[in-house]
């Protein structure tokens, strides 16, 4: 390998995360999770219903047609 190459690598591997690095990612995480709960609330408990609901008629029509089928 090149003597470069090898050299950045190391550097790579040795290299410390700088001091609250951790709290700015556990932040942004929280944004994005604020973020989707302010869509489900946007979407409203109307929304909410009709989804579950085709999401469980679709799952149940899936499993009675899997065990009417004959093999």
């Amino acid at each position: 390998m090149n003597k470069k190459l090898i050299e950045m690598m190391v550097a790579l591997q040795t290299r410390k995360a700088k001091k609250g690095q951790g709290v700015i990612e556990y932040a942004g995480a929280l944004v994005i999770a604020a973020a989707i709960v302010a869509g489900v609330l946007v979407v409203g408990p109307d929304g909410l219903k009709t989804l579950f609901s085709t999401i469980l008629s679709t799952v149940s029509g899936n499993f009675t047609a899997a065990l009417n089928t004959t093999p």
